[in-house]
């Protein structure tokens, strides 16, 4: 029991980045004239996390890694 949970949480954070970074690449090819740091903002301020959340996700950075 204790176990299935875990893996089911490591699926939603896992599907949650992989969100992240479909949302972060769709927004680069649509304003390429952006600096990073607004399309950071964009995106961690459509799903809800902070800039520097955001920047761990797409770095895979600490627990971020795949």
């Amino acid at each position: 029991m204790q176990q299935t949970r875990k893996n089911e949480r490591k699926n939603r954070l896992q599907e949650r980045n992989m969100k992240v970074r479909t949302l972060f690449n769709e927004l680069v090819k649509k304003y390429p004239q952006w600096r990073l740091n607004a399309v950071i903002d964009e995106v961690s301020e459509r799903v809800f996390l902070s800039p520097r959340t955001i920047e761990a996700i797409l770095s895979n950075e600490g627990i971020y890694k795949d």
